[in-house]
């Protein structure tokens, strides 16, 4: 698909951009000196198809380049707000606000129509050799569009790391266990999910943190005349919360009648134990 003149192109472009009904699609960055598309396919339904009346990304792009406008590396802070998705684009000419700057955007030569512009002012030039060094300029602008776009994956990976660490140890998990070995071996399990673990040692602490703390899912592993104690405490406020008991045997009443929510028989394998656990770790801290 091609476009008819660098004028009518570039003006068509501006026209969008300023059309604020466009905006969830492509926009000026906040400096107003260069502009970004949101989201490549949803602005060839939506854009080119509409103006352009093709829905080719790639036709575009390519017109982009051949009127000197360059891809950019777009900040961390604006790919975080509308995705890695983002591209953008500059040129010197084309500004928020500079309308009358658009006659100085101009469509490149070809790679064939420069080699002869050149050939014609440097006769004893042979055209391979200048062919050539054609070839070395644009293999140097890939390189270093290649460059933007690794140092991008870099960036956004930082990013997501970031949040998902912040994410996984804001997750809470109370751990109370008579047996305090039992209680390290459950801590020790779930420290490598990158839970945020709280472990108690003294019945008086466990009713302060089970009133004033908030915990995504708690374990107990307390006897059982004790543990129905607590549990009239805690479900007397609290009936969300799920608990999971930890036990030897069954019983002779139902355990999900005083609150349990699940029940882990002891001795328990790895596998048993994260059968059951990880019913309640969201995905993203279920690795």
């Amino acid at each position: 698909m091609k476009f008819k003149e660098s004028k009518e192109f570039v003006k068509k472009l501006y026209d969008i951009l300023e059309d604020k009904k466009n905006e969830k699609y492509i926009r000026w960055n906040e400096s107003g000196l260069s502009f970004f598309i949101i989201d490549p396919k949803e602005f060839a339904e939506n854009i080119l198809q509409n103006f352009f009346r093709h829905k080719n990304i790639n036709s575009f792009i390519r017109q982009l380049n051949k009127y000197d406008f360059h891809k950019i590396k777009s900040k961390p802070e604006l790919i975080l707000s509308f995705g890695n998705q983002v591209i953008e684009f500059e040129h010197m000419y084309f500004q928020r606000g500079k309308r009358n700057q658009l006659y100085k955007i101009k469509r490149k030569s070809s790679s064939l129509e420069q080699i002869s512009v050149v050939s014609d002012l440097l006769p004893g030039v042979k055209s391979n050799q200048i062919f050539h060094e054609h070839i070395i300029v644009s293999i140097k602008d890939l390189s270093n569009k290649f460059d933007i776009l690794i140092d991008n994956v870099n960036d956004i990976k930082k990013m997501l790391n970031n949040i998902l660490n912040n994410t996984n140890y804001n997750f809470s998990v109370l751990i109370y266990d008579e047996d305090t070995s039992m209680a390290m071996q459950i801590y020790n399990l779930l420290k490598d999910k990158r839970l945020n673990v709280t472990v108690m040692e003294s019945k008086s602490n466990l009713y302060s943190a089970l009133k004033n703390i908030e915990f995504n899912f708690m374990i107990f592993g307390a006897n059982l005349l004790f543990f129905k104690e607590v549990m009239r405490y805690l479900r007397g406020f609290n009936h969300m919360t799920p608990v999971i008991y930890i036990g030897f045997e069954k019983y002779d009443f139902d355990l999900y009648s005083i609150g349990v929510t699940d029940f882990i028989k002891k001795p328990f394998t790895f596998s048993d134990f994260f059968n059951v656990i990880n019913k309640y770790i969201p995905k993203k801290e279920n690795n």
